[in-house]
């Protein structure tokens, strides 16, 4: 891929709104451990599956790729700094973040717009990302405003 095409590729896809969430996990050793994400989607309702991007460079990326289980949080529209703790490296995401166990063990927030548990089913190879699938275990929602990411800034949603 060229450099001109890959920049067109990279403002192309922020053309494309995306909801925000941190995904979190808990390595071997007790470390939680996430990142901020807006790659991710449902794949299927029977069984429920959903799929989260995550580059191979992350720091987190071994832990992710292992994990029996992972949690997503969807963020809401107040939640920007959280999002944005999340995507500096080398940030401590979770010092004073409010984050609680889930009942598989995941890091949950309990002010998030949904939060999601998945069991790992597997990660897949794509190219400099992992795909990681996940068999949903358990989910909670409360109504508010998502925080969306478009054109490489945090927004909110506004009725057309």
């Amino acid at each position: 891929m060229t450099a001109a095409l890959q920049d067109e590729f990279k403002d192309a896809m922020a053309a494309l709104a995306g909801g925000v969430c941190v995904v979190t996990a808990v390595d071997d050793d007790g470390t939680p451990r996430g990142y901020a994400a807006t790659s991710v989607t449902s794949v299927s309702m029977h069984p429920p599956l959903l799929l989260v991007c995550q580059a191979k460079t992350s720091s987190s990326y071994r832990v992710f790729s292992r994990c029996t289980h992972f949690g997503v949080n969807v963020l809401t529209a107040k939640q920007a700094e959280l999002a944005a703790l999340f995507a500096t490296p080398g940030a401590d995401r979770f010092g004073s973040t409010g984050f609680e166990r889930g009942e598989h063990g995941t890091l949950l927030h309990p002010e998030a717009l949904a939060t999601v548990e998945c069991r790992r089913r597997d990660t897949v190879d794509a190219g400099d990302h992992g795909l990681l699938l996940g068999e949903v275990c358990a989910v909670r929602t409360r109504a508010g405003e998502p925080l969306v990411y478009h054109g490489r800034r945090y927004q909110r949603v506004q009725p057309v």
